[in-house]
């Protein structure tokens, strides 16, 4: 028995039956088979993941393109970053894209308290802004147009509501648009970036003295990744004053509106901007809160000019002529922020000459995800040497904002203290204007008035 169970074991090793070493290969065999078959999937899904994920890019690119194509298929200028509002608004496109109707609603409400030594507390609300802002392009993506309407400020009256922006633009290129109609010439930074981004709750008093108001005219604008260029010819930047007190005829009032032989009679006016991106991207320039969630750094360099001749005219006996020049800094990263720019005026007549300048600081830091702090100093001369007028300003301001839904809904919170006399903004011999919360001080020699204080609240949506 144990004889035949050795033989047939002996039999069974060295016969044509399967031996068990065999069995082992066939599995050994199927085993990698198994692990060849695993790793190919896993590739295969790798493969797909990347594919997957190359596709949807190119159809991001494709529609982005496609979107900011003109009516040729070239790409289309995108330009305008200063100006350019991040809320989503209302919009109505055309099924073929060559018409667009983009919308947006600001409302800025406030309440301010203000004391001046001489003359007590004044205070009160203002509809500071109403505005209906619409852009788009019609008849093709080549022609783009903007036009924002607003509801008249200052003392009440029967005006219908103030046209503000009014243009047409023509791409020319990628880079490149023309723009005609009525638009803010480039000059201060502050003037033009949009009022519903500003870290305060209005730009500055030293912005309002020196910035180039709206007007009306034609422009060139250039912008590629790095770099921004306009320069515009305008029928005037500024306004002239008759009753300037030791000033030069020269006002800084808005321009809107004004007819074709309005009674500035402006021979020429002139505007030019160069802005130069050195990190970061433009839409993060369009404002000076550094949310925490930022990548990286935004750093912009830029300066401008601008000048423009009068002609003699009643009640104009001289002939004055105007430059001024500026230069600014903004820096921005995830968590803080830092704007610094200055400004220098020349206005030259008949009657003399006035030397007009200014510096401002402000920096910004956020203490949470939805809160903000900013701190801003002004200093500036008007260059009026008039005894009834103060010429200098010395205006030191603190913020805090709460954003509800970032700039489209927060709450700001504002005080300032002038530590000179202020004089109106009106005759162009001071830095007092309302929309700053600031107000004039008594004339010298009533008094050394000094000491001016404002606290301010704001409420805004942008929908």
């Amino acid at each position: 028995m144990h004889l035949a169970a050795i033989f047939t074991v002996f039999s069974l090793a060295s016969g044509g039956e399967p031996t068990l070493q065999t069995e082992i290969d066939a599995l050994r065999a199927d085993l990698r088979a198994m692990q060849r078959s695993q790793s190919q999937e896993v590739l295969d899904a790798e493969r797909a993941a990347e594919i997957r994920a190359i596709v949807k890019d190119t159809l991001a690119d494709a529609g982005t393109r496609t979107m900011m194509q003109d009516g040729r298929g070239q790409p289309a200028f995108q330009g305008d970053s200063f100006y350019r509002l991040d809320a989503s608004g209302t919009e109505i496109t055309s099924a073929d894209g060559n018409f667009r109707y983009h919308l947006n609603i600001q409302l800025q409400l406030r309440f301010i308290w203000n004391h001046r030594e001489e003359l007590g507390d004044t205070q009160g609300f203002e509809n500071r802004r109403a505005r209906f802002i619409m852009d788009g392009h019609a008849f093709g993506k080549e022609w783009r147009y903007a036009l924002q309407v607003s509801r008249p400020s200052g003392v009440p009256s029967p005006r219908v509501p103030d046209i503000e922006d009014a243009w047409v633009g023509r791409v020319l290129s990628p880079e490149l648009q023309l723009k005609m109609g009525q638009f803010r010439p480039g000059f201060t930074r502050e003037e033009m970036m949009s009022s519903a981004t500003t870290l305060f709750m209005e730009r500055s008093a030293l912005n309002n003295y020196f910035r180039a108001a709206r007007s009306r005219g034609i422009a060139l604008e250039w912008e590629t990744e790095h770099f921004m260029w306009r320069s515009g010819w305008f029928d005037g930047i500024t306004v002239r004053s008759p009753s300037t007190p030791g000033g030069a005829d020269w006002n800084t009032g808005n321009t809107v509106n004004l007819p074709w032989d309005n009674s500035l009679a402006i021979d020429w006016a002139i505007s030019s901007r160069f802005d130069w991106k050195l990190n970061g991207t433009w839409r993060e320039l369009r404002e000076y809160t550094p949310w925490l969630d930022m990548k990286g750094q935004a750093t912009n360099l830029g300066v401008a000019v601008d000048a423009e001749q009068a002609s003699p005219s009643a009640p104009f006996p001289s002939d004055p002529w105007m430059v001024e020049v500026t230069a600014d800094l903004m820096h921005k990263q995830a968590g803080w922020s830092i704007f610094a720019w200055g400004v220098f005026r020349r206005v030259q007549s008949d009657d003399g000459q006035s030397n007009q300048w200014g510096a401002l600081i402000q920096a910004s830091t956020m203490l949470a995800e939805k809160w903000e702090t900013g701190l801003r100093y002004s200093i500036g001369d008007s260059g009026a040497d008039s005894d009834a007028a103060y010429p200098m300003l010395s205006l030191l301001e603190l913020n805090l904002s709460h954003y509800f839904h970032k700039h489209s809904m927060k709450v700001q919170l504002d005080v300032g203290y002038s530590f000179e006399g202020l004089s109106a903004n009106s005759r162009g011999n001071g830095f007092a204007t309302s929309s700053a919360n600031l107000v004039p001080d008594v004339q010298p020699p009533a008094g050394d008035v000094s000491g001016q204080m404002y606290v301010g609240i704001q409420y805004q949506v942008l929908f």
